[in-house]
């Protein structure tokens, strides 16, 4: 079976959204209920779609319907274009200068994205920001299905899917690293001769386990034949509360450089030197998707981001 364009011309929204309906009903009688339209009026819908894409997109049996493998796939693709229609109709109904739907980690917060903010403000671009901070792949999953317009981050490649990296654009910004740090006080903090093992004695706050700093910390334990600290906190996707808790509680931390130009941070925190404890670089980048990468709002944004990074000390 191959495309018509003829016949893709000649869908509309509600084909893409019977995709997401069938994946959640898996009955064509139920998702008539929701459209509002006769059982034969879906079947047709479902001949229309899967005749103008040229695959079979819907698996029927006597349990109902469900979506093949090539409906999966167009499902990812039309929540993405869905959440896109809905996001425009806010935006054309507001009246209001554009916003841009931007997910980030949160040690990006403490200088980068201000900076970038504040070429946008001194440059009066007719832009506004819409800002969630989380862990990496959520904010990944976000992008891909079509809730955030771009992420500014660290990506993992080899933790995602081929679907997904496919269709993902990454403009580099800037390259930081992991480091351990404690309070100016700790007993630590004035000795210049400390291995990885010297650590394991001491209280600890560490990213949430599983979490993709988390997981390059403990490996970089194991390759010395040590098991890495067990915390007495973690912290799900925050380093400042792990800055707070090195600063107030005097807990070894281990944080993204970034997260050291936090307010107070580089005067009351110290970096241990540990030349034995070896914490890859992260390379830090504005990530969108072909849908979204000529947008212009999400080129200026991009811009401001480029030439705020350029400034950063090296």
């Amino acid at each position: 079976m191959s495309s018509s364009p003829q016949h893709l011309d000649r869908l509309r929204l509600r084909h893409l959204r019977l995709l997401e309906l069938v994946d959640a009903h898996r009955s064509l009688r139920a998702v008539g209920g929701v459209l509002k339209l006769t059982q034969p009026a879906v079947s047709q819908m479902v001949k229309d779609l899967e005749y103008a894409l040229g695959v079979v997109l819907f698996e029927r049996s006597a349990r109902g319907v469900t979506l093949t493998p090539a409906g999966e796939l167009a499902l990812q693709r039309a929540r993405a274009g869905l959440a896109a229609f809905d996001h425009l109709a806010e935006e054309l109904h507001a009246d209001l200068p554009p916003v841009v739907r931007v997910g980030t980690n949160p040690a990006v917060m403490f200088q980068l994205l201000p900076s970038a903010i504040a070429r946008l403000e001194a440059g009066g671009a007719p832009l506004r920001l819409s800002v969630r901070a989380g862990m990496v792949n959520d904010m990944l999953d976000a992008l891909w299905s079509g809730s955030l317009d771009c992420y500014v981050g660290r990506v993992d490649w080899d933790r995602l899917p081929g679907n997904m990296i496919e269709v993902l654009r990454l403009a580099p910004l800037a390259v930081t690293d992991l480091v351990v740090a404690c309070s100016l006080t700790h007993p630590l903090a004035d000795r210049t001769d400390l291995s990885a093992a010297d650590l394991l004695a001491w209280s600890w706050a560490l990213p949430s386990a599983g979490s993709n700093n988390r997981v390059i910390f403990e490996a970089a334990f194991r390759n010395l034949g040590l098991a890495g600290p067990v915390p007495v906190v973690e912290v799900e996707s925050d380093p400042n509360a792990l800055v707070l808790l090195a600063r107030q509680v005097g807990l070894l931390v281990c944080i993204p450089r970034l997260a050291m130009e936090a307010e107070g941070a580089k005067e009351a925190l110290r970096v241990l030197d540990l030349p034995d404890l070896r914490l890859p670089p992260i390379q830090v980048g504005f990530v969108t998707s072909v849908q979204n990468e000529m947008m212009v709002p999400v080129q200026t944004f991009r811009q401001a981001l480029i030439e705020a990074a350029a400034e950063r000390p090296s």
